[in-house]
């Protein structure tokens, strides 16, 4: 009948951002209920549900980078500084060029996942890929949310003060991506997903022959030396794999969230490699070539060392 069962509106939420989506706080008492599935079986019925939000937040995190690129570029040939304009500025399109790169990695690891979420769908995924999705997800929206939040505060920036400006609506970029990474599961929860997905089966094994397989056969002799640093970045990754497993799973969980951003930015790597292959065209070749001059793999045996030491630390100060 449109009228509210027992369901008490306590209050809106004052959040940071997301405004235009409202959030409350309600309380059920004797609210009439129907039970769906088993008993017990919330979280497993749930499961599929969260693989298509978390694909959602990757795909919104790259409408939001996009977007704070579109209007920070636009400034640039509009804005003059010293004289001239800002994309006349070697250091301002340098920092436009990193953000547009963050965007193109960020795309194709988004998109990654809605291909092989559609073929799940579809019922057309093989065994290889299913267990890719489950382990690319929370992978793929842990590491573009994060990319969401620097884009967006570096879009910011281009502003100068202007970017700092409510009534510039600036600000709100940032607000509305900082969300990114805290619902459908927060960096740290997800990084720990990802290492629960390795320890279920041969999932990494699985990864590490994709990415060898995406990068077998490159057509354009440019990216070969992208290719021979995105191997090693593969074996760098199994290597520390089996360190960690050797170590424990309080090892594991220490350095979780290094480890996911280790598969990102590699599984990054190979699929702009896989691109510019493709395409073919130099813009393609020479973001493939900057992604993969970058520390693809965020973990050093000094890492290793330090954060043995800190969880021998903390359990002989219990």
């Amino acid at each position: 009948d449109g009228m509210l069962r027992n369901i008490r509106i306590e209050r809106l939420k004052d959040k940071l951002g997301t405004r235009a989506l409202p959030t409350a706080e309600l309380t059920l008492e004797g609210t009439p209920a129907q039970l769906v599935g088993g008993a017990g079986d919330g979280v497993r019925k749930i499961a599929t549900l969260f693989n298509v939000t978390r694909v959602y937040n990757a795909v919104a995190a790259v409408a939001g980078m996009r977007r704070a690129i579109a209007l920070a570029s636009d400034y640039a040939r509009r804005r003059r500084a010293f004289g001239k304009l800002l994309i006349e500025h070697p250091l301002h399109v340098e920092t436009l060029a990193e953000m547009q790169l963050e965007l193109r990695a960020a795309f194709l690891l988004a998109f990654r996942v809605v291909e092989l979420l559609g073929k799940d769908e579809c019922g057309d995924a093989t065994e290889s890929e299913l267990k890719l999705l489950r382990f690319l997800i929370p992978v793929a929206k842990l590491y573009t949310a994060k990319q969401a939040i620097a884009v967006a505060s570096e879009a910011l920036e281009a502003f100068g003060g202007a970017g700092y400006l409510e009534d510039t609506g600036l600000p709100r970029l940032l607000r509305d991506a900082q969300v990114l990474s805290i619902w459908e599961g927060t960096t740290n929860i997800l990084s720990l997903d990802a290492l629960r997905a390795i320890e279920r089966g041969d999932v990494l094994a699985e990864w590490t022959s994709d990415v060898k397989r995406r990068l077998s056969g490159l057509k354009v002799a440019a990216l070969s030396s992208c290719a021979e640093r995105a191997v090693s970045a593969v074996h760098r990754i199994e290597q520390y794999s089996e360190r960690a497993v050797s170590a424990g799973s309080e090892f594991q969980q220490a350095g979780a969230r290094g480890f996911a951003f280790a598969i990102a930015r590699t599984e990054a790597a190979a699929l702009l490699i896989e691109h510019a292959n493709a395409q073919g065209d130099q813009v393609a070749v020479t973001a493939a070539r900057r992604w993969c001059a970058r520390e693809l793999v965020p973990l050093t045996e000094a890492d290793a060392e330090y954060r043995a030491d800190t969880i021998a630390l903390e359990n002989g100060g219990a």
